[in-house]
């Protein structure tokens, strides 16, 4: 199917989900009823043709759910890929999306401010990535959402597994992080305790940490092709004549290429980043 290239909706959440059906659903009711339009919203979800018991589910009680509702949603079931591929569900469901903006989203994360898609909205023609509130305290964007344009322009949300440490590391050199209002929460089990479950014990966090490793976030062919993306994002911006008089300061050697992020790394995660990568 080819990418619609101009949206005909207003968001599009994306979303895999593995051996979860019913934490799945009650992830994106959460969105559904705090949205202020939730006819403006489609639903796209990932599930691996191993994973029965969830195709099942979506079957019998996520279609019925969202019939009722009357909103969007489709289900794509497809070959395991597993978390080290994480991106590569995410960019998929982008090619298959209709929305003006995408949200990667978890099964495990809720929606907790009223109006989100609103707020969303009132950033219509910004090519940014924007960051809600969260409950990680970590400066990435955990559950980035991007205009259309960035997968018009790059080809795809992200080359990389870890999406949010992609997108955020192009997106804040360019000082292009809209930080919103609205709020959500992560139920993970490290951070709540919650959800100690087979898919949170398998997931695949061996790709940064090993920068000799190719493939490791900070390979040197990954920093690369990361600088690549920020390069073209300042690009991009400036001909849509929105501000980045920051990076212009990163490339006359006044600022440090990672300055914006780590003042939103207030809790001391990304101590790796403290030298220029």
């Amino acid at each position: 199917m080819p990418f619609n290239i101009e949206p005909s909706t207003n968001i599009s959440v994306k979303m895999a989900t593995r051996g979860r059906p019913e934490l799945a659903l009650e992830s994106m009711k959460s969105c559904i009823e705090t949205a202020d339009d939730p006819s403006g919203i489609e639903f796209l979800v990932a599930v691996d043709d191993d994973d029965q018991a969830t195709i099942d589910y979506v079957n019998n009680t996520m279609v019925p759910y969202f019939e009722e509702a009357d909103v969007d949603f489709q289900c794509f079931v497809q070959p395991r890929l597993g978390y080290a591929r994480l991106n590569e569900y995410d960019n998929q469901l982008a090619t298959e999306s209709r929305g003006r903006w995408l949200l990667t989203w978890n099964d495990d994360a809720r929606m907790e401010s009223k109006g989100w898609d609103t707020e969303v909205l009132s950033h219509n023609g910004q090519f940014a990535v924007l960051r809600m509130q969260d409950n990680h305290g970590h400066p990435y964007a955990i559950f980035p959402i991007i205009p259309r344009d960035w997968v018009v322009f790059f080809g795809t949300c992200s080359p990389f597994p870890y999406i949010d440490a992609w997108i955020s590391q192009v997106a804040y050199p360019n000082d292009a992080v809209i930080q919103l209002k609205s709020r959500c929460l992560h139920d993970r089990h490290d951070l709540t305790g919650n959800n100690n479950d087979d898919t949170y014990k398998e997931r695949d966090l061996t790709h940064e940490g090993n920068p000799d490793k190719p493939g490791d976030f900070l390979h040197k062919d990954t920093v690369n092709l990361r600088w690549q993306w920020t390069l073209k994002m300042n690009w991009l911006r400036k001909r849509l004549g929105q501000d980045n008089g920051f990076f212009d300061s990163v490339q006359e050697g006044k600022a440090n290429y990672n300055d914006k992020l780590l003042e939103q790394d207030t809790k001391g995660f990304l101590t790796t980043y403290k030298v220029s990568t």
